[in-house]
């Protein structure tokens, strides 16, 4: 379309009135209504609500084992921290769905941050580090994760597509580390395995892996 309006006048010669009228009428043809986006806190309220439902849904699919198994200060201090760092990721993703939104937490601190606390967390809690049939035990929980932040992957894809992203790979990066809390969360809800070997590396790496994931897939798409 720029080349046809630069065509319609000499260069160098300012257009008449009948020019501009005819470079507005094409802009107008082409013009769509743009749909306004709701408010921040109903977009961090679906985003940190597709969070809480699917790690909810998975888990029940695959049952609650891990709730008979952990104390109540385990459950309190370890569900606690993964819905803090969902809100906070939930916060996060819809900043950078805005230009110009306020950013409270960079996106690599946040990412890093959660991965650290998540490991000292697990150290803390879970006294077991015992490695009998460590790959034959953890495999199934790495699978179930990965599976569990495809789906968040892809229901996230969808709330992205509402708002502009200015940084692609920033944020989808950041959304990959997102998908793969969905997936600790499924297991922290399911495995009844408390050993801390086995969650920092089979359930926190399909958080790892996701937002590795999620960083090739930016990379190609910024």
């Amino acid at each position: 379309m720029n080349d046809e309006i630069t065509g319609m006048f000499v260069e160098g010669d300012p257009p008449d009135a009948a020019t501009l009228e005819k470079i507005a009428a094409r802009i107008s043809a082409s013009a769509k209504p743009v749909r306004a986006l709701p408010s921040n806190l109903t977009l961090w309220a679906i985003s940190f609500g597709i969070f809480i439902a699917l790690a909810l849904l998975v888990a029940k699919v695959v049952h609650f084992k891990a709730i008979g198994v952990l104390s109540d200060r385990q459950m309190g201090v370890y569900y606690g921290i993964l819905l803090l760092f969902g809100a906070l990721f939930s916060r996060a993703v819809i900043e950078r769905m805005i230009p110009g939104a306020k950013r409270v937490v960079p996106s690599t601190v946040l990412s890093i941050a959660a991965l650290v606390v998540l490991g000292i967390l697990v150290a803390v809690l879970f006294a077991d580090h015992s490695t009998e049939n460590f790959v034959a035990r953890g495999m199934p929980c790495l699978r179930l994760g990965v599976i569990s932040a495809l789906l968040s992957g892809f229901l996230g894809w969808r709330l992205l597509q509402r708002g502009y992203l200015v940084s692609p790979r920033e944020t989808i990066t950041l959304y990959g580390f997102f998908a793969g809390l969905v997936g600790v969360s499924v297991l922290a809800l399911h495995c009844p395995i408390l050993n801390s070997l086995h969650v920092l590396v089979w359930h926190v790496g399909a958080m790892v892996l996701a937002g590795l994931a999620g960083f090739f897939l930016g990379s190609y798409a910024d």
